[in-house]
């Protein structure tokens, strides 16, 4: 069994997962008992925060606890470079075994596009599907990761998840994707029931690896990171059979939208439905409410889905005596819309976008189960857990330890959240503040803004951006951003001499 001297981690993270969408933050139709008895035994963070709404950009601050326009993977498709240092290579460095199962998306996952400018012989992607179908082997650590299997699991992609389909019966990806779907497709966005057995779904498959990951474990004397990387519930909206079932349309709670935010609404939230109205060959702004609900629905079966996972691998901790001196970490990597001001998928960075899940569970470390209302963001998580491992912060690193919150409740100190977003490669880049009052976010190009009053208008409908009555409140925004933005700067590159 692992030395008890130092903690083990188990870091589970979903990818683009609601908060609103779980029991503990306030959801009585989602049903997550597993992870509302994490939240039973830890901290339930109020206001954490991602640094990026984009999957890749967001899972390198999270692992490097720094900034995306620091570390430079600033959007997906594009790679985390070479010389940044990881929280599981500083582990490993420090005597950790270390490991991930399921998604890691630190590089691009389809091949290169010319539309991107990639020349014949250029960057070849660790991670590209299309490498592993062609027999790829992972070269291992990988970012820091002695062990990984890896999942990415959106449909059509290989990996070894898709290779553990095929050696069971090759016919058993196709089940993953639409048009063998268990009944005919609504014709709701990205939604439908998928044919993929419970067994074989790709949530099942991270759970199982995880769990053989922690047997191995529990018969060592190292302490462990293990991170559970759970595709779901991200789009499409897919759920298998039964939990495709599992909520009544009727049943759900429709999203936060008003027709007022056709002419109190942003001009980027008009440009954000055009686009997706264009994509889907549909009118947002018109959007069937069965549709709606549908979409909802099928969400709350994945994320009920994935709940189990979850209660898996925390029942295996227990059975194997490593409960006591574990620290269980849940988030996720960003957001999701799911019909809210009239959008699906992640595309603005309104509250449902950036306001994350975030728990923390050690019973024996950190006390009794309470609920922490700092302001934390996604670049904390690496400077924290390695202040809980002993282990001296690498040069760079932009976060803060929240260990005293933890331990102690004590507040950890930041005055607001800074989220950056480099949409389409960083062709059009976004920077946002978001305190418990305002939310403001400002676009390059064109020069534009939002500014939200929370106080007043909590689910962002009217923009106060050009109203003479903000001016005050957009001026001191405007400064915290420009803070933000200073010191987001990358603090890394060597010094030699003093001149």
């Amino acid at each position: 069994m692992p030395n008890s001297d130092r903690p083990n981690f188990v870091f589970i993270i979903t990818d683009q997962q609601r908060r609103a969408d779980i029991g503990c933050y306030g959801n009585s139709v989602c049903q997550t008992p597993n992870l509302d008895r994490l939240a039973s035994q830890g901290v339930v963070f109020e206001r954490a925060f991602c640094a990026n709404v984009i999957s890749s950009p967001s899972r390198a601050s999270i692992l490097t606890g720094r900034y995306p326009q620091a570390h430079r993977l600033i959007t997906n498709g594009c790679a985390l470079p070479e010389d940044e240092v990881t929280l599981p290579q500083v582990l490993a460095e420090n005597g950790y075994r270390t490991a991930c199962m399921g998604k890691i998306h630190l590089a691009p996952v389809n091949p290169p596009e010319a539309t991107f400018g990639t020349e014949p012989g250029g960057y070849e992607s660790p991670e590209d599907h299309m490498r592993w179908r062609e027999g790829y082997t992972l070269k291992l650590p990988y970012v820091g990761y002695q062990q990984v299997r890896l999942c990415n699991a959106h449909g059509g992609t290989s990996d070894d998840y898709y290779n553990h389909l095929v050696a069971i019966d090759p016919k058993l990806p196709s089940l993953l994707e639409r048009e063998n779907a268990l009944v005919e497709p609504s014709g709701a966005p990205a939604s439908w029931k998928s044919a993929i057995p419970e067994e074989h779904h790709s949530s099942t498959w991270v759970a199982d690896e995880s769990i053989k990951m922690l047997e191995e474990y529990a018969q060592g004397d190292e302490p462990f990171h293990l991170t559970v990387s759970i595709p779901d519930p991200h789009f499409p909206y897919c759920p298998p059979a039964p939990w495709c079932d599992m909520y009544d349309p009727a049943d759900v709670p429709m999203p936060h939208r008003d027709p007022c935010q056709f002419e109190t609404g942003s001009a980027y939230l008009h440009e954000r439905i055009k686009k997706l109205s264009d994509a889907f060959g549909i009118d947002m702004k018109n959007i069937s409410d069965d549709w709606i609900r549908e979409i909802i629905a099928h969400t709350y079966g994945m994320v009920s889905l994935l709940d189990k996972q979850v209660g898996r691998v925390l029942d295996a901790l227990e059975r194997l005596g490593l409960r006591d001196n574990t620290i269980v970490v849940f988030t996720t990597d960003h957001g999701e819309h799911l019909g809210d001001h009239w959008l699906v998928f992640k595309a603005a960075q309104f509250d449902e976008l950036t306001h994350l899940p975030l728990i923390w569970s050690c019973p024996r470390k950190f006390g009794e189960a309470r609920r922490y209302d700092g302001i934390s963001s996604h670049v904390d998580l690496m400077p924290t857990m390695l202040d809980l491992a002993g282990c001296s912060l690498p040069r760079g690193v932009q976060g803060r330890s929240y260990r005293a919150a933890l331990e102690h409740g004590e507040d950890c100190g930041r005055e607001f959240a800074y989220i950056e977003d480099d949409d389409d490669g960083g062709h059009s880049r976004m920077r946002t503040c978001w305190t418990p009052r305002y939310r403001m976010t400002y676009r390059l190009p064109p020069a534009e803004g939002e500014l939200y009053d929370l106080e007043s208008d909590p689910h962002e409908f009217i923009d106060r951006w050009s109203d003479p009555q903000y001016a005050q409140a957009r001026a001191e925004m405007t400064e915290l951003m420009l803070q933000g933005a200073m010191d987001a700067a990358d603090p890394k590159p060597p010094r030699y001499s003093s001149c």
